[in-house]
């Protein structure tokens, strides 16, 4: 099902969102506005509900059937928080709560003095409502009254700060460490698709590019940076493949943050190595490659500390007293493939 779903919702996407769109969205003046009629045609295919409970009009899919449309929206290069809005709008519908048709963000509300804020979040300036964890709930609040830009793509993502405390639309208990546990699985599946789309893209261009009378592909060192970059590329995937096995709607814990430490440990090599494969020509807007490139580094940058993952699984092998590491990996491993 999963890769049905990839390539399913990958084909929709090329049509409905193609990448010439999205640098459309993320420069304009007003990206929310510019981007809503593009939502709306994304949404009706339904897969924003996938997650949802069928009871309430949704698909009723687990974390693993849902792991290919992550993986499909990171490979389309999908502006829109995609996988904030299907957590979110499972979490608040399970509980009867009405959710906004346009795209939803996911953070956590600290307050700053009178203010509220959250740390930069990717794609919120273009959803329609932020569901902000605070106090193990899940509180629906409106746009923000501002985003401070964020560094990779300043349009789109940001820190949202609202003047004071906004009032709920809607609100959903949540358990400790759940949220987080599924975005950094959903971040990992994203990345893998991301960089599955890196690699594709290097690939046709060692092919089609000709220097010194032969195909780019031919020189060896350019073979040696692919086959590097490849292996990266299916380490992440496998990565995000297990965090993502879980028959219900949150991963665990510790295989989610092995996920997202092993994506975001390959982003510098894989950047480096595309944009070696490419060139200068690489850096300009001729080519999608920066669209993905700056994706990464953003993701790598707005979620989970990398040192953050370390500390948790460091503590899951050191709770088993007497076990080896590699007794805490097998076990990882083999309750994902339960």
């Amino acid at each position: 099902m999963q890769q049905d779903l990839y390539e399913t919702f990958a084909r929709a996407l090329a049509g409905l969102c193609p990448l010439e769109r999205v640098r459309e969205i993320e420069a304009a003046a007003d990206p929310r506005a510019a981007a809503a009629h593009t939502w709306n045609e994304v949404d009706a295919l339904g897969y924003g509900d996938a997650l949802s409970p069928a009871e309430h009009g949704g698909a009723g899919l687990s974390l693993a059937d849902a792991e290919g449309l992550l993986r499909a929206a990171g490979a389309m290069a999908l502006p829109f928080p995609f996988a904030d809005t299907l957590l979110a709008r499972a979490l608040l519908r399970a509980v009867g709560q009405a959710v906004p048709d346009g795209p939803i963000a996911l953070g956590v509300a600290r307050p700053d003095g009178a203010a509220w804020r959250c740390a930069p979040i990717a794609g919120v300036a273009l959803a329609q409502a932020v569901a902000v964890e605070l106090d193990g709930c899940l509180l629906l609040w409106p746009t923000p009254d501002m985003v401070q830009p964020g560094l990779f793509r300043p349009g789109a993502s940001g820190a949202p700060v609202w003047h004071g405390m906004p009032a709920h639309a809607g609100r959903a208990a949540v358990p400790a460490g759940a949220v987080q546990a599924w975005r950094n699985a959903a971040d990992a599946a994203g990345m893998a698709g991301a960089m599955q789309a890196v690699l594709d893209r290097c690939v046709a261009y060692a092919r089609e590019r000709r220097q010194f009378g032969q195909a780019l592909g031919r020189f060896q060192a350019i073979q040696q940076d692919i086959s590097v970059l490849a292996e990266q590329v299916a380490a992440v995937a496998t990565a995000a493949r297990l965090a993502c096995a879980s028959g219900a709607l949150f991963p665990d814990p510790a295989l989610a943050a092995c996920a997202r430490l092993r994506a975001c440990e390959a982003v510098p090599v894989v950047c480096a190595l595309a944009h070696a494969v490419h060139g200068a020509i690489g850096i300009t807007e001729e080519l999608p490659l920066g669209l993905y490139t700056a994706r990464l580094h953003e993701w790598r940058a707005v979620g989970t500390r990398e040192d953050d993952c370390a500390e948790l699984l460091g503590r899951r092998v050191l709770a088993d007293d007497g076990r080896t590491l590699l007794d805490a990996v097998r076990g990882l491993v083999s309750a994902a493939q339960v």
